[in-house]
């Protein structure tokens, strides 16, 4: 069900946020209450993608009458969603998170202020949010431990996926890793070479709710791993992918060596690091191996499986 467009306000939209769902429609609920709860909700606009197989769409639609639900088919992965999400946003900034997560009661008014200067693109805090299993924790300090309190503010290498915001503008730079499927990996990485500064910004914060079961998640770093090396591998001669597969053997010292210094460094966390540590290193060993296989053969299908 897609909804025509409307401005919750008669006033310019300021900052378009695109939510992508995937998951089940309660978590959407969390996270729209989430947005709707922030201060500053006269100039945005909110845009759902959903590839979700719950069937409460229409239900949600009476519901948030100021948000658009775009519905896709189940088979769309986050890239996709989100490249969609980016296209139908009319507003002069554009936020992305996704339906896992719940925003800081501040999330709209750091976003509107930290963008007031030159800077492009600003991401912010992914923290963990409630009880969670080891595998869960696993998946948290693996993918977004290096966004967690305390975050250093300025010019930074990464940003995460899920707290993520730029203006329009950027957009004109590496369009190839917008415009089919967001890739924000390689759009960042494309930015960085063209001169434009990733700027983190640690009042920009968002909670990370998602819950994780082993062999799926297993199964997820696995392709991920595969389709980033496989898309970086488009580029390479063959002498330069021999390289880069011989070294494929020291990824899990480097990634953990990574995860442990980063987590320790913090000061946070650390028995949670060691209740899941036998997890981490899986989820480390499982996207090297998707990793070799994307240098050896290229992506295959592992990029429809980013979600």
């Amino acid at each position: 069900m897609n909804k025509p467009k409307t401005e919750i306000s008669a006033s310019p939209v300021r900052l378009s946020i695109v939510v992508v769902s995937i998951y089940s429609h309660q978590s959407l609920i969390s996270c729209l209450d989430s947005i709707l709860a922030c201060e500053n909700q006269d100039k945005i606009e909110i845009i759902v993608a959903n590839s979700s197989s719950d069937n409460s769409l229409p239900y949600l639609d009476i519901k948030y009458p100021r948000v658009r639900f775009l519905q896709f088919p189940q088979n769309m992965g986050i890239p996709d969603l989100s490249a969609e999400g980016i296209l139908q946003a009319s507003g002069e900034i554009i936020a992305l998170t996704d339906s896992s997560c719940l925003v800081d009661g501040d999330w709209i008014t750091s976003i509107l202020k930290t963008h007031q200067s030159q800077s492009a693109v600003v991401g912010g805090r992914v923290e963990i949010h409630g009880l969670r299993k080891a595998v869960d924790w696993a998946a948290y300090f693996c993918e977004y431990g290096e966004f967690m309190h305390p975050l250093r503010a300025g010019v930074v290498d990464a940003l995460p996926g899920n707290n993520i915001s730029f203006k329009r503008s950027a957009l004109l730079i590496g369009n190839e890793y917008v415009k089919n499927k967001f890739w924000k990996t390689f759009w960042c990485q494309k930015l960085r070479a063209e001169g434009i500064e990733l700027i983190s910004e640690p009042s920009m914060l968002v909670y990370y709710t998602k819950n994780f079961r082993l062999v799926p998640f297993l199964t997820r770093r696995f392709h991920h791993g595969r389709c980033y090396a496989g898309m970086r591998a488009i580029e390479f001669t063959i002498i330069k992918r021999m390289f880069y597969l011989g070294g494929s053997v020291l990824l899990p010292f480097i990634f953990l060596y990574r995860v442990i210094s980063t987590v320790v460094g913090k000061k946070r966390w650390l028995k949670e690091l060691m209740l899941s540590f036998p997890l981490i290193m899986l989820a480390i060993i499982f996207w090297s191996l998707g990793e070799t296989c994307g240098f050896l053969a290229g992506t295959g299908k592992s990029c429809e499986y980013i979600r």
